[in-house]
């Protein structure tokens, strides 16, 4: 359906504007809005925008007070959300001990650890989080380590998204990796059931919380369509 929607937009800026390149640029102008505003596949413009400015904002503050170890975590975290993690890794090991060694920033250490490929120390780091808080972030770190592991011990990374799955049964995203490590186990009916969970969880779902969650839920829907 929307593909017939761009087809007979494309063609109506053809004719008005006459231009290929101009009828391009706006139908993927509107595609861009289209997907921003129903789907969620693509991503965001202004969150990146603003991380920018407070990486911007929070150096300079830092520069000022280079004691400052909230200020010095805070950046580390903006930075792991632009997926930086080499610069978050070397601000959270700048802490203080009494800091390095709450459940939060061991969480944080070993996520960015995790991600660089060392899956090993990021592993006993986050399960040392673990260990002192088990409802850190709502279970958030047991995600982590089934993402990490995924490929390279299943098994036990599917140990680790049903423990979350304890924490968090609203996650349209654990149920997809799950199908997802359950093919890899070469269990299809396991894998089809978790798709099926992940657009029943969808389905129940609050409004603004479905925007967050639809990419997961348009993929298991493909998933389902291309596997009968």
């Amino acid at each position: 359906m929307i593909n017939l929607i761009l087809f007979y937009l494309l063609f109506m800026i053809f004719r008005i504007f006459a231009n290929p390149l101009l009828a391009l640029v706006l139908i993927l102008l509107i595609y861009y809005v289209i997907d921003r505003r129903y789907i969620g596949l693509l991503p965001g413009l202004i969150k990146p925008l603003r991380q920018w400015r407070r990486i911007t904002t929070l150096n300079r503050q830092l520069t000022m007070n280079p004691h400052d170890s909230p200020l010095r975590l805070e950046l580390a975290q903006v930075y792991m959300a632009r997926n930086h993690f080499q610069r978050a890794l070397s601000l959270l090991e700048q802490l203080p001990a009494p800091m390095k060694d709450s459940a939060d920033v061991l969480y944080d250490t070993g996520a960015c650890q995790l991600s660089l490929g060392e899956l090993q120390v990021g592993k006993t780091l986050v399960l040392q989080a673990l260990s002192l808080n088990p409802d850190l972030r709502y279970g958030e770190p047991y995600l982590k380590l089934a993402t990490a592991l995924a490929l390279h011990d299943p098994a036990k990374a599917l140990k680790y998204l049903q423990e979350f799955q304890l924490h968090n049964r609203s996650s349209c995203e654990s149920y997809y990796r799950m199908a997802q490590l359950q093919e890899q186990l070469g269990d299809p009916g396991a894998a089809r059931n978790a798709w099926r969970q992940c657009l029943e969880t969808y389905r129940i779902l609050p409004n603004f919380r479905k925007r967050a969650d639809r990419r997961w839920a348009l993929l298991a829907r493909l998933k389902l369509l291309m596997h009968g």
